[in-house]
């Protein structure tokens, strides 16, 4: 089932209340779309989706957006600022997530943002760069993440019926103390690494402003 069809189910359940389920809907399915409607509400007609806010005990709703024109259209808007500039993959996603959301939001933001000419020019290394978050971004690291985890409360992502054999959960490895050194230099390295690319850029750009000066 897809998330829009996912969508649907959970519109059916919170406003028919005479045949919430569509006919031929097995009983593990039923459960699941239970379990995903209580991260949802429905206002005139409208689904919306109830996001917990970080650090407070209200929701934010969201409406769910589920025509695919109509998704492109809000991501493209949301792109294009003032003057015909145009939104970093973060600040894009940060307008448009403040009011709609929609299963796979992120990831069609980054594909739009891939095809779109203007922001790939944008991406020369050539060019001074002043923003230590847009150095970041364009090294391929998010300064903040995790923002997209709370789509996965809805539970749309399994509203298939299981195997009807049941299998024993898989026993944890303990993680060893070596394996945790490793992990933590292995991490150290790459933040020395992301470090020297930043001091390089920064020299460059000061060579390059010493040579005009000269």
């Amino acid at each position: 089932m897809s998330s829009e069809e996912s969508y649907q189910a959970i519109l059916r359940y919170l406003t028919n209340e005479c045949e919430p389920y569509a006919p031929g809907t097995e009983g593990n399915v039923k459960r699941k779309i239970r379990k995903a409607a209580a991260c949802y509400v429905v206002r005139d007609g409208t689904l919306y989706y109830q996001r917990r806010q970080r650090h407070r005990k209200t929701f934010a709703e969201l409406e769910v957006v589920l025509q695919p024109e109509r998704r492109r259209g809000l991501i493209e808007a949301a792109h294009l600022g003032p003057g015909g500039t145009h939104h970093t993959q973060h600040q894009t996603w940060h307008d448009l997530s403040k009011t709609y959301w929609w299963r796979g939001i992120l990831k069609q933001v980054k594909d739009y943002i891939k095809q779109c000419s203007k922001c790939q020019e944008k991406l020369d290394r050539s060019r001074p760069i002043s923003d230590t978050s847009e150095m970041l971004e364009e090294l391929g690291l998010d300064l903040e993440s995790g923002d997209e985890s709370n789509e996965s409360e809805d539970d749309l992502s399994n509203f298939t019926s299981p195997p009807t054999t049941a299998s024993k959960p898989a026993k944890k490895k303990p993680v060893s103390k070596h394996e945790l050194v490793f992990v933590s230099g292995t991490f150290h390295s790459a933040l020395m690494f992301v470090i020297s690319i930043l001091a390089f850029i920064v020299f460059l750009n000061l060579f390059k402003t010493t040579e005009t000066a000269c």
